[in-house]
Order: structure tokens, then C-alpha cells, then sequence
């Protein structure tokens, strides 16, 4: 049996990060989870947050959304990195 790396896509990263910057119902949804957060377990909050970019049209894994995750904190710190070079 051979198993496949799944690979995220552009367009999925793309998505991601649209509908996180501009979807304002889904930065609602996600506040509200976060404050929750306390309340529930580690798979029912994950699986709520996968819940909801899935109701934005969004289908990812648990993997995928790790990995949509560390990329975004990844291009953010490398951006804020240039900004403060840039001041300097």
C-alpha cells in the first residue's frame, strides 16, 4: 500500500487566508470559539474551528489546517522582519 503526501495548494492557502483577513461573520464565529475555549476539550474546539471554514466553503483536515496555520504565522513574521529592516 502506497500512501500520498497531500500537498496544500495555492489556491487553498489563498482561501485560507481571504477568508480569514475579509470574512467578517468567520472572524465572529472564531472569537467566540477562542472564548470558549476553556469550556471544551482540544477535539471538540478543533473540530468546531473545522466546522466553520468548512461552513465558509473551506474544506481542510486537521494536518491541513496545522499546516495553513504555520504558514500564515510564517509570512507574517517574515513581513513584520522586512518592515522593521526597513525602518532600521
Amino acid at each position: 500500500m502506497i500512501f500520498k503526501k497531500k500537498k496544500i495548494t495555492f489556491d487553498k492557502v489563498a482561501k485560507f487566508n481571504y477568508e480569514l483577513d475579509t470574512n467578517e461573520a468567520l472572524k465572529e464565529e472564531l472569537k467566540k470559539l477562542a472564548l470558549c475555549k476553556n469550556e471544551i476539550n482540544k477535539t471538540e474546539y478543533l473540530s468546531r474551528m473545522l466546522s466553520l471554514f468548512s461552513k465558509e466553503g473551506l474544506d481542510i483536515s486537521l494536518k491541513e489546517l496545522d499546516m495553513l496555520l504555520l504558514l500564515r504565522s510564517k509570512t507574517e513574521q517574515m513581513l513584520l522582519e522586512k518592515t522593521s529592516d526597513a525602518k532600521a
